[in-house]
């Protein structure tokens, strides 16, 4: 086989490559199961203390420590669940008045319905930050419970 055919047979076997790679992600994406989104609780201060969210048969209580929800600085998240048998849980922390890149932070169990973790939000260029933390759990289903809150910049 010449220098020519052997450099053709190399370009299709890595476009054959790109392409099952390509597939199989679009493959598996479509079969994850998708979060149902709850509505958002119009009564929750996050700087007053915990929230909390009914769901049927149980609840989610919420709370970012500390209260000040300060930038740049370490912040402790906290899921409080009842009623509900949870296998994991993910706090998905978006910019809503601003894109500020993905801040996904999956939280350990710490005891029966209590799970913690860590995060930093960075500083933006606006002076007061719109955001939401979309609490994921994955239990009998997969829910997504949104808390809403904001930041000042110093």
């Amino acid at each position: 086989m010449n220098q020519k055919a052997r450099g053709a047979l190399t370009l299709l076997v890595f476009a054959l490559i790109a392409a099952a790679a390509f597939y199989g992600a679009r493959h598996w994406q479509s079969s994850q199961e998708a979060y149902s989104r709850l509505g958002i609780s119009a009564d929750c201060d996050l700087h007053a203390g915990p929230c909390r969210h009914h769901l049927a048969g149980g609840s989610v209580t919420f709370s970012i420590s500390p209260r000040e929800i300060p930038l740049m600085k370490p912040l402790k998240l906290l899921v409080a669940t009842e009623g509900l048998a949870v296998h994991g849980v993910v706090v998905e922390i978006r910019g809503l008045n601003m894109e500020m890149g993905l801040n996904r932070t999956p939280l350990t169990r710490t005891d029966e319905g209590h799970w913690e973790g860590e995060t930093i939000l960075p500083i933006c260029s606006q002076r007061q930050m719109e955001w939401e933390a979309a609490v994921q759990l994955n239990a009998e289903g997969r829910f997504e419970v949104p808390f809403s809150f904001h930041t000042t910049r110093p």
